[in-house]
């Protein structure tokens, strides 16, 4: 029953990931001539991602886990539809806002459902999976979504999208129904009860040291994203942002993986170390191959750090509160990142500063490292 629920868990969230990350890309593709209309948008959206999140595991204690997953995917495909059919910017900004804010709840509700389904011991090496899945389905999902809305139109995009939003909603059926309700789940078991109480003691409650090291991680991978593909010709650009989503869904996995077969510790440790050594090969060596291979590395680091920090949080968390802050993180790396790398191709620092961000990797890895000591 759990590994059913798990799974149908898992592809309804990876239809949902697929949908909105094609939403990311496909106003500034398809009206590329109308750069700000296309920033208002992606804005708009991320500003609604990130504002729902905290209200996420209160949805989810009010209603269920399924029930808020398959509300908050049905949302998203309505939104995407609206985005498709979208001819002015009033109604192209209302599918913003609920594409954004279904898809702020949907991946929270997400995280927060392995946990609540799977027992503390299998916990990593459930995270893994689940982001190996997610990813790949980002990965693979929005180059498809994008050509699908470029081939024939954005409107087709957005009944598809509809499609797979409504399947997602109905795949999130498999998950019992009170699951969520009823209060917490196999892993919050283990987590002290005075820290699920009380705004205070959830932020005492915070590990502090993970989430930094997981915002300058999803920083450095934001330069894999953006400044990085800069430095390789014209036709390695794509290869570069492929190899680092590529390699951040491995990576997610790797993480869980590493994790159980040796420590948290160790699992820190091998990712910050894949991380410092992809910044530092973009930075030092220029071409498109390295610039392949620094993608590579990159994005199997931030996966392991992603995993290994979202499995840490939920050590020392509830469930829900634990997906928020980590998504948190990991949006505002993406929003920092996203900003500071623009800046620095702008002034032409973007070597130096890949090689500052992976110093500071290596520093926060190595002191959570040792802070985990001990740790299973």
């Amino acid at each position: 029953m759990t590994r059913r629920a798990v799974a149908s868990l898992t592809a309804a969230v990876a239809l949902g990931v697929a949908v909105f990350f094609t939403l990311y890309s496909l106003v500034p593709v398809t009206r590329s001539d109308e750069p700000g209309l296309s920033s208002l948008f992606v804005g708009t959206m991320m500003t609604f991602v990130m504002g729902v999140q905290v209200f996420a595991p209160a949805l989810v204690r009010r209603g269920s886990l399924r029930l808020v997953l398959a509300v908050s995917l049905a949302v998203l495909g309505i939104g995407a539809l609206i985005t498709g059919i979208a001819q002015g910017t009033a109604l192209l900004l209302l599918g913003a806002v609920s594409g954004g804010a279904a898809f702020g709840v949907l991946i929270v509700a997400g995280a927060q459902g392995v946990a609540l389904l799977v027992p503390g011991e299998r916990l990593g090496r459930a995270l893994g999976v689940y982001g190996l899945v997610t990813m790949a389905a980002s990965a693979i999902g929005s180059p498809a979504g994008v050509q699908l809305a470029l081939a024939f139109s954005p409107s087709v995009f957005g009944v598809c999208a509809l499609v797979a939003g409504l399947l997602g909603a109905v795949l999130s059926f498999g998950i019992p129904a009170g699951v969520g309700r009823t209060g917490a789940g196999a892993a919050d078991a283990a987590v002290p009860t005075a820290r699920r109480r009380g705004p205070l003691a959830a932020l005492l409650g915070i590990p502090w040291l993970a989430v930094g090291l997981l915002l300058a991680a999803v920083v450095l991978l934001s330069h894999g994203l953006t400044s990085l593909p800069v430095t390789a010709a014209a036709q390695g650009a794509a290869l570069v942002v492929f190899a680092v989503q590529a390699g951040n869904a491995l990576g997610r996995w790797l993480g869980g993986e590493l994790e159980a077969r040796t420590s948290a510790r160790g699992a820190v440790l091998a990712g910050a170390l894949l991380l410092a050594s992809g910044g530092a090969l973009g930075a030092l060596v220029p071409g498109p191959a390295s610039a392949i291979v620094s993608g590579v590395l990159l994005g199997l680091g931030v996966g392991v750090v992603q995993t290994v920090t979202l499995h840490t949080t939920m050590l020392r968390m509830d469930s829900g509160r634990a997906s928020v802050v980590w998504n948190l993180g990991v949006d505002g790396g993406l929003w920092i990142g996203g900003i500071l790398w623009g800046l620095a191709i702008a002034s032409g620092l973007v070597g130096p500063g890949a090689l500052l961000c992976s110093a500071l990797i290596l520093v926060l890895g190595g002191v959570l490292a040792l802070r985990l000591r001990g740790a299973p």
